[in-house]
């Protein structure tokens, strides 16, 4: 077993809380500092290709804006409040310069257009950076990319368990990304924590984390199964 995980705990976009202390802001990261956690959070590229931390792909439900982020420049976006708080949309480099090292950090890269632009302006910026990270995705084109362009990072696939009336094709698909990205940790859906995709994992020794546990009854039931837990609200 590897060992990918310091820390068990990983806050979910920081330790937010509200709409005071948003999700994916520079406070919510903080919050998570504070309290020693490891923390997971989102980042996609705006239109003059700056990495930014920002889970949607459209603006309107954290800053009312009708329109997405991947069309607007960072001039704009900077200028846009997170819900009614004074937090800003940060720049992944100011997550990196606000951390320092000091808690190891879970990069979600969202889907976005022109693979490659992203991913490589992502590791010259964490070339010289001292602390520890994993990049995991849902999508299997990023992690091919850096299977094929970084093979020695370590990289996670995110998997959910789909919609019921195709529940039937959990397996298929988890197991057709994972043998194309051969990622070294999987994280995965809570609710599927007693499929086979677990099991599957437990028999290649894949390290595993889950999401998003929200209360202590859950984390009670999931927390000898896996080797961290993305979690929100106060449950430890």
């Amino acid at each position: 077993m590897m060992n990918l995980f310091d820390n068990k705990y990983i806050a979910h976009r920081g330790l937010h809380d509200g709409r005071l202390i948003p999700e994916n802001s520079l406070l919510a990261f903080e919050k998570a500092l504070e309290k020693n956690y490891s923390i997971e959070f989102d980042i996609t590229i705006s239109k003059d290709n700056q990495i930014v931390v920002f889970h949607d792909e459209g603006l309107y439900r954290l800053c009312g804006i009708k329109e997405n982020i991947e069309d607007m420049n960072y001039s704009f976006l900077k200028e846009l409040k997170l819900y009614e708080s004074s937090e800003k949309i940060p720049l992944f480099k100011e997550v990196l310069y606000l951390v320092n090292g000091k808690i190891p950090l879970i990069i979600e890269i969202k889907n976005h257009k022109n693979i490659g632009i992203l991913e490589n302006k992502l590791m010259n910026l964490l070339q010289n950076y001292k602390g520890k990270y994993l990049i995991c995705s849902f999508e299997k084109s990023i992690l091919s990319w850096f299977k094929k362009n970084k093979p020695n990072l370590k990289r996670g696939l995110i998997f959910e368990s789909s919609p019921k009336k195709f529940q039937k094709y959990n397996k298929t698909l988890f197991l057709y990304k994972y043998y194309k990205t051969r990622a070294d940790f999987i994280s995965l859906d809570y609710k599927l924590l007693n499929s086979s995709i677990y099991e599957f994992c437990k028999e290649k020794s894949l390290e595993l984390i889950t999401w998003t546990i929200k209360n202590k009854e859950d984390y009670d039931k999931i927390e000898k199964k896996v080797d961290a837990v993305i979690f929100e609200n106060t449950i430890l």
